[in-house]
């Protein structure tokens, strides 16, 4: 190899780390997990399925990924970095893609959560799991709503039945005065 070729590669290699980093950067949750054992048609129906959750998976590299978490909490962690890895790297709604890793390393027992972090901060695969066991987002805010909406709708409810008692104070009123004529 000549040294030309030699820095495209490198310069190649630093500007594949880069763009993960800027993954990493952006991701609200990044979980690395283990994919021994799955097949590449489940990990494409995986990809399907996680893109539905603004979240992508990616195989990488694991000395790219390493010198990629340079500066995160995962980097002095060099267990995580052996043997095969891939990760998930979510934008935006963070449960719904934990849950989604779950049920697909469910159905794939073999694979298994490395680590992860969840925005930025360092997370177990037993942090990932309790994270997958939340609410999703939609189900937070229909509590909320409901939450919300408690106190207005006792007040309705009140207010209806004002209303209600009178008519009815009046109609056992009309009923004594009729028994007594």
């Amino acid at each position: 190899m000549s040294a030309t070729e030699v820095r495209k590669s490198i310069l190649k290699k630093q500007q594949l780390v880069d763009e993960i980093r800027e993954k990493i950067d952006r991701a609200k949750l990044m979980v690395i997990f283990d994919f021994t054992g799955i097949d590449a048609n489940a990990m494409a129906d995986f990809r399907k399925e996680i893109r539905k959750k603004d979240a992508e998976i990616k195989v990488i590299k694991n000395t790219v990924l390493y010198r990629a978490c340079n500066g995160t909490e995962l980097y002095d962690k060099i267990d995580i970095f052996r043997g095969p890895s891939a990760v998930v790297f979510a934008y935006e709604d963070i449960v719904a893609a934990a849950k989604a890793l779950k049920e697909f390393l469910k159905e794939n027992e073999s694979a298994k959560v490395k680590a992860g972090l969840v925005e930025g901060s360092y997370a177990t695969p037993e942090k990932i799991e309790e994270l997958a066991s939340l609410p999703g987002r939609e189900e937070l805010l229909a509590q909320l709503f409901a939450t919300m909406m408690a106190p207005v709708t006792n007040f309705v409810r009140v207010l209806n039945a004002v209303p209600q008692k009178a008519v009815m104070v009046l109609n056992a009123i009309k009923e004594e005065k009729e028994k007594q004529s």
